[in-house]
């Protein structure tokens, strides 16, 4: 018989923790899953330690793959999944024993495409509840859903606390090689979901270290995440302009402009300045698509506005601004901290 839930989880590096990990998988009240381990090329002890924990339980099976990061190694899980439906677990965190019973019976109950719990941020051994849906419906509609996701407040543009069909993943994979890869995948799933259902409780603990992959900027990350959140609101908006309020869009662009600033003002700090790169172009045509969103939006504060609205008008004022003014007094700043 086949599973009722495929469980992925991903490998790479994680001796220290994925005992804990899977051994809270093992322990689901809800019994009737697979658990596929995806070892991607992991150099540590832990392409033994899927076989082994195959060996021991039937549900469990381990995969091994040559290195080629997370988004890959959720592909490789899904191309092998049996399941009707498919949740996600980090290596490093884990997940309390009723996680999935509670998230498969509200997508049942609710005739839910995806289903979604709330979570928990652990640093430095403290729990820290990250969202709640007090005052939510037990059930979204699709635009619902969306304009929830585009917000990234209550909903998360996260792979693991969520259980899904999987038949919205048949023309849906995480782009390899990109961080931050949940957000231009996420939105995806969601498109197709005509129903999203909420359980608000938190069962998913995510660990949070510091040499995780999310640890430290670089270009590399500041562009991914600005292309994600990017394209995330550019496609939605295509399509759902006049069903989604005004406020969730300022909300969205609010989300998509701090990536775009952060993502400029990086280059300008670099060495001979932004020159005419992809990345340039592709925040200043942000900015002017969206400019009247932009200088309406209630949750973008004043001077980001006005960030926006030069650099629109003329790179050039902008970066003379941010050359002599903005940045020397960050400077100063983040050094009067030290």
């Amino acid at each position: 018989m086949k599973p009722e839930i495929s469980i992925i989880v991903p490998v790479y590096n994680v001796e220290n923790y994925i005992h804990k990990c899977v051994d809270s998988i093992l322990a689901q009240s809800f019994e009737n899953f697979e658990l596929i381990l995806v070892d991607d090329g992991s150099p540590d002890n832990c392409p033994a330690i899927c076989d082994q924990y195959a060996a021991k339980d039937p549900r469990v099976r381990a995969i091994h793959k040559p290195n080629g990061g997370l988004s890959d190694a959720r592909n490789w899980g899904l191309n092998v999944a049996e399941g009707k439906y498919v949740g996600f677990v980090d290596s490093d965190d884990w997940i309390a024993d009723d996680m999935y019973e509670l998230l498969y019976h509200s997508l049942i109950e609710n005739e839910a495409d995806i289903a979604v719990c709330c979570h928990y941020e652990v640093v430095e051994g403290e729990l820290f509840q990250i969202n709640n849906y007090d005052g939510y419906p037990r059930v979204l509609s699709n635009v619902e859903g969306l304009s929830e996701l585009l917000m990234d407040v209550r909903i998360k543009n996260l792979a693991w606390d969520k259980l899904y069909k999987r038949e919205l993943f048949r023309n849906v994979n995480y782009p390899v090689g990109v961080y931050y890869e949940d957000t231009p995948t996420t939105y995806k799933l969601f498109l197709q979901a005509s129903k999203v259902s909420l359980v608000n409780i938190p069962k998913y603990y995510y660990f949070k270290r510091k040499e995780s992959i999310t640890g430290s900027k670089n270009l590399k990350k500041l562009q991914d995440k600005f292309y994600g959140a990017y394209e995330k609101y550019d496609k939605v908006r295509s399509q759902y302009r006049d069903q989604i309020d005004k406020a969730t869009w300022g909300w969205a662009a609010n989300v998509v402009i701090n990536e775009a600033m952060e993502l400029y003002n990086y280059l300008l700090r670099q060495k001979g300045g932004t020159g005419q790169s992809e990345d340039v172009e592709k925040v200043k045509r942000f900015l002017r698509e969206n400019l009247s969103v932009i200088m309406t939006a209630k949750p973008i504060g004043p001077k980001l506005k006005m960030a926006a609205l030069i650099l629109s008008t003329s790179e050039a004022f902008y970066s003379l601004l941010y050359s002599t003014l903005i940045f020397p007094f960050r400077k100063e700043k983040n050094q009067s901290l030290m």
